[in-house]
């Protein structure tokens, strides 16, 4: 097949008209909103409250054996040396040696939790907080009419859910509804409204943004957290499927178009588009999209944490996550003698730190279809068939978040809870890998990007209104001479269907339960 090496960054400098939103919601409760302290950790699907896909620590010790396997289990999060699981019941184990800590049933399944604080978040056929150290319910609340409830995001001291076309925002602490919202007046755009997965909202600096649905177009939102007013709104293009956001910067991404804006959330402008990308990371000052046939690296200001490189190799590349200065992905090789493989790359340049091979009985399909991977305490999670495997270093010893100097199991201690647990399979870190050398759609290029631009870490200041409405209209009209995401309308309809099984695949999180 066809080498796919194209220069995929593209500076668009499309700045269109502004919309002005005006909400149909029900605020429940104005003022400031109290603080609940944002979890260390891989806290919820995509990482956090930005879905950002990143770990806030500075390197990442070499993986080189499986710790432990747990018999099934959807995407894991991972906090304060605790693996949460969702489905059926929701499950919580010990990241040193896969050990049951607690498990509880709820009602319905939940396709993923959220953790914020000392309680755990899971949705289901309601809405329900459980105690993380326990497992027993705080509260539990119905979601509009809807049956099947998404995990949260929780920010703000706020658990908001996206259900039916509506935004619900609930108080962290006890389930009470803060504010409903049920579709925003997007200018040039008609009423719109809300999207239904999880990954189409996100929360950044004082801000939450969210994806909107409407007839031929989809639009953005910027709304003020405690109340649920419209800051801003503008449409973009139909197929908007997920946001990522970190400082005063949106990753926006869309399924048709098979691309990334780069967004500035300050100005309200589009500053980059990125081509042949699905799935993003983003850091301070860099960005790592994975796509149907490039994992690429960008850089969004002048700091110099990345040149911008490529790897190209088709549907090779998995999801990736951003550890410090090392990006890290599953790899899968066409070749049928080529074991399944986690890449550490080089942030800067993208070159190759350190490999794991797997071995064992299980093969992906491809890079895709690893599901997901999920990276904490230098510890990496990524699916085998249908069980959550656990690698890490052989010396490896537990972070101690109380500083009683604890020190976490080593690998030859035994899981008790009949976790299936396996030692050294031999990897080396020094043996040389070249990620899809033995398929000739899949070798290896590294292509520099000087198309950079300065980001900004300002916060939003104009505030929700303080009268308790739903009316965003005096917050907007302080904005001016902004811009907005997206492409002429129905420009992606072509590209988008190449992309339909890979799609299918990506959203198993939000759509299909594993396991």
């Amino acid at each position: 097949m066809e080498n796919w090496n194209r220069r995929s960054v593209l500076a668009t400098g499309a700045i269109l008209a502004v919309g002005t939103g005006v909400a149909t919601a029900k605020s429940k409760r104005t003022g400031d909103l109290p603080t609940l302290g944002e979890s260390d950790g891989w806290s919820s699907a995509d990482g956090g409250p930005g879905n950002a896909r990143r770990v806030a620590a500075d390197t990442l010790e070499t993986p080189d054996t499986v710790a432990w396997r747990h018999e099934g289990g959807d995407e894991p999060v991972v906090v304060d040396g605790t693996v949460y699981l969702a489905g059926d019941e929701i499950r919580a184990l010990d990241a040193a040696d896969g050990a049951l800590k607690w498990e509880a049933a709820i009602d319905g399944r939940s396709l993923s939790v959220t953790v914020a604080g000392d309680t755990v978040y899971a949705g289901g056929e309601r809405l329900v907080a459980l105690d993380a150290a326990t497992g027993n319910e705080e509260w539990s609340t119905t979601v509009g009419d809807d049956d099947s409830v998404s995990a949260p995001l929780v920010a703000f001291g706020t658990a908001y859910v996206l259900s039916g076309g509506s935004l619900y925002a609930f108080d962290a602490t006890d389930g009470s509804l803060r504010w409903e919202r049920g579709s925003v007046d997007v200018d040039g755009g008609g009423p719109m409204a809300f999207g239904s997965r999880q990954t189409q909202v996100v929360a950044t600096n004082d801000s939450i943004w969210a994806v909107l649905e409407g007839a031929g177009q989809d639009g953005l939102v910027e709304l003020e957290p405690a109340t649920g007013e419209t800051r801003w709104s503008g449409p973009v293009d139909a197929g908007t499927g997920s946001l990522a956001a970190t400082d005063g910067t949106l990753l926006v991404q869309n399924d048709s178009l098979e691309s990334v804006y780069t967004f500035d959330a300050e100005r309200r402008e589009t500053e980059e588009t990125i081509s042949d990308a699905y799935v993003m990371a983003i850091d301070d000052g860099v960005a790592v999209t994975q796509g149907r046939y490039d994992l690429q690296s960008l850089a969004l200001d002048d700091t110099g944490r990345t040149a911008g490189w490529t790897h190209s190799g088709s549907y090779t590349y998995g999801l990736p996550v951003i550890v410090g200065d090392t990006v890290v992905v599953a790899h899968s090789s066409p070749d049928p003698g080529a074991d399944d493989a986690v890449l550490g790359l080089d942030l800067e340049d993208g070159s190759e730190n350190w490999v794991y091979e797997f071995d064992d009985d299980e093969r992906w399909t491809d890079g895709a279809d690893a599901g997901f991977l999920v990276v904490e305490d230098d510890m990496v999670y990524a699916r085998r068939g249908q069980d959550l495997v656990a690698i890490r270093p052989t010396d490896w010893e537990a972070d101690d978040p109380e500083g009683n100097g604890d020190e976490g199991e080593t690998d030859e201690d035994e899981a008790d809870d009949g976790s299936d647990e396996s030692n050294g399979d031999g990897n080396d870190e020094d043996e040389a890998y070249e990620p899809g050398e033995d398929d000739g759609d899949g070798s290896e290029d590294t292509e520099s990007t000087d198309d950079g631009s300065d980001g900004d870490d300002d916060e939003n200041g104009d505030g929700g209104n303080d009268d308790g409405t739903a009316n965003g209209a005096d917050d907007a009209a302080d904005d001016d001479g902004e811009g907005m995401p997206g492409f002429t309308t129905g420009a992606g309809i072509a590209g988008g269907a190449l992309g339909l099984e890979w799609l299918r695949r990506r959203s198993t999180v939000d759509q299909e339960p594993q396991g």
